[in-house]
Formats: structure tokens, sequence, C-alpha cells
């Protein structure tokens, strides 16, 4: 069985995929962790929510809800003095 780090449950070969492409590390939970973790220790979290956000409103087909998604990306990141800004 292969030793897992303390830090995640990923094997070290699952971990090793990461550094191939960022959607690698980001499909992955141990690897979205990992690097959200990264990001608090820069102050910078709201970026991976921000993408994220992205990536979900990419999917949208409803334009009830794609117009809905867009209005809070906006408030939440874009927007001046947004709280995620």
């Amino acid at each position: 069985m292969p030793v897992k780090c303390c830090f995640h449950r990923s094997t070290p070969k699952e971990t090793m995929a990461w550094s191939e492409t960022v959607d690698t590390l980001l499909e992955n939970k141990d690897g979205l962790a990992a690097f959200r973790t990264f990001l608090k220790s820069e102050f910078s979290e709201e970026n991976i929510d921000f993408w994220m956000a992205c990536e979900d409103f990419k999917k949208t087909k409803s334009s009830a809800k794609i117009a809905s998604k867009a209005r809070k990306i906006y408030s939440e990141f874009i927007q001046a003095d947004a709280p995620r800004e």
C-alpha cells in the first residue's frame, strides 16, 4: 500500500500529477485543499473562489441562472469595494 503524506490523503503518484496542470490539481479534492491552504498563507484565497465561481458560471445553461450568477460574481469579486475584491 502506498505511503500517504500526513498533509493529505492522495498518493505520491497523485500528488506528482498535480504538477502537470492546474486543472489536475484543482480536480483533486486534496490538491484543491492544499492549494487553498497555500493561498490562505498568501492572503489571496479569494482568487481560487473567483476562479471556481467562473468555472461554475461557464457550465450554466439557464439564462435566468446565468444572469443571477453573473450578478453574484460581479458583486462579490469585481465591483469597487466588493467583499472579496
